[in-house]
């Protein structure tokens, strides 16, 4: 069973604030960029994945979502994380997809390994879910069938998460991988990033170690 993948997207100029005391605005646009690129590099290589969708309501994040192969699915504005992934799940059913995952932009570790395993768990579970380090965020959610749950991309959201899928029954499983678990919101988690060996071969490693040595912000 082919899975589905939906990725929303902040635009560039209101993503990575908290990076604010170390990047620039333009370098964090650029690092949001990267972070994509390995994303999508991982996910459009694996066989396991029928498609990727972006939902974004950003042009050049567009542009580069279908320069890789991706699906660019424009939303009108900015208007949170939960109305972008209702639209591309919405997308991703008219397509067909019985079998959904939600994945953030800013995971640049996730490997081919991840999306396998995810997908097999989904053989056998309505909900799998992937926290974020802090325990706090939804790093992956993977859906069987797409509308099964409803998605609260909020505070707290892998506990938000979690409780729902239990509350209503659901087979639920927990996949628990540093790579995934490894969102770049905070300049720790960056700095985590740049210390492990695994990141030497992405395009984050390269644009970040390199900007940070120079010191220099724009």
């Amino acid at each position: 069973m082919k899975v589905y993948t939906v990725i929303p997207v902040k635009s560039l100029a209101g993503g990575k604030r908290r990076l604010a005391g170390i990047l620039g605005r333009k370098q964090r646009e650029t690092l949001t960029l990267c972070m994509l690129r390995d994303v999508l590099s991982t996910v459009l290589g694996c066989p396991k994945i029928e498609e990727a969708v972006v939902v974004s309501s950003d042009p050049e994040v567009l542009r580069l979502a279908g320069r890789l192969g991706a699906v660019a699915l424009a939303e009108g504005g900015d208007h949170g994380v939960n109305e972008a992934v209702s639209r591309g799940i919405a997308y991703c059913v008219a397509r067909g997809a019985s079998l959904l995952l939600i994945l953030p932009a800013d995971i640049p570790l996730l490997s081919s390994l991840d999306l396998e395993t995810l997908a097999s768990l989904g053989l056998k579970s309505s909900l799998v879910l992937t926290p974020s380090l802090r325990l706090d965020g939804t790093n992956a959610l993977l859906l069987k069938p797409p509308e099964i749950l409803q998605t609260s991309y909020d505070a707290d959201s892998f506990r938000s998460h979690l409780s729902a899928g239990r509350l209503r029954g659901l087979r639920v499983k927990v996949y628990l991988s540093g790579r995934v678990m490894l969102d770049l919101d905070l300049p720790e988690d960056l700095e985590l990033f740049l210390r492990l060996e695994a990141s030497r071969n992405t395009e984050t490693y390269r644009y970040a170690s390199e900007v940070l040595e120079a010191g220099v912000r724009v």
